[in-house]
């Protein structure tokens, strides 16, 4: 029923929301490396360098490391919020392309800090004891969309109603994400550029599986029409 809805709601709109998924997936995560490879393929010549030359290569390294931090914190985080509510946004109507960029204006603020400490704890937790980060991964799912819908929410708050809506349908989520499997495996056969075309499809699909989860949240008081006002629809005319 998800992915009816889905492939319906992308009907006359998948290229928009392709367009969508690439500029989010450039920006948000295109730029990233692998540092711990970087330094692996670089770990059979590095006793023969000159200390000057080590301390100048671990320098870029850090540097690299903190920058990309810094890069998902402040463009990475509030791309996925934006690309959320632009999915919501078309569930029923055309959104522009800027929706993904709304995120950028007050309370922009407010959006990289709850991301941020979410994310921070769901590492600390796949670090420590990587079950509990898992956990925490499911029960935070729905933090993006939260935030899409109200960014004035606070941190403790955006993680108490996630957590609340994700009750009891962890499985579903996580069976819905092995839904996809099929398609990804072919996306590895294409060298990944398959994942492009794929994105939108599974970007309105889990936007569905919000839109459910929001709907049960309301049946059961957990929110109101005050805290999560829906989203606003854009003409259809609009770019």
């Amino acid at each position: 029923m998800l992915k009816t809805n889905a492939r319906n709601a992308l009907v006359g709109r998948y290229w928009r929301s392709f367009v969508v998924c690439l500029i989010a997936s450039l920006l948000g995560g295109g730029i990233g490396l692998n540092v711990t490879y970087s330094v692996n393929s670089l770990s059979d010549g590095l006793s023969n360098l000159p200390t000057s030359t080590l301390l100048l290569i671990l320098g870029g390294l850090l540097l690299y490391w903190i920058f990309s931090i810094l890069w998902s914190t402040f463009i990475g985080s509030p791309l996925t919020v934006g690309r959320c509510r632009y999915f919501m946004e078309s569930r029923q109507s055309p959104s522009p392309i800027g929706t993904l960029f709304s995120v950028f204006r007050t309370p922009y603020l407010n959006v990289v800090k709850v991301e941020f400490l979410v994310s921070l704890k769901i590492a600390v937790g796949m670090v420590l004891f990587l079950i509990p980060g898992i956990y925490w991964a499911y029960c935070y799912a729905m933090v993006p969309y939260l935030l899409a819908e109200n960014p004035y929410m606070t941190t403790s708050r955006a993680m108490q109603l996630s957590k609340e809506m994700m009750y009891g349908e962890k499985l579903h989520y996580f069976l819905l994400e092995l839904s996809f499997l099929g398609w990804m495996l072919l996306c590895l056969l294409s060298f990944g550029i398959g994942s492009f075309f794929l994105s939108p499809y599974m970007a309105a699909t889990f936007a569905e599986f919000y839109a459910a989860m929001r709907a049960k949240a309301f049946a059961q008081g957990l929110t109101n029409s005050q805290e999560l006002g829906g989203f606003v629809r854009h003409d259809a005319s609009a770019f």
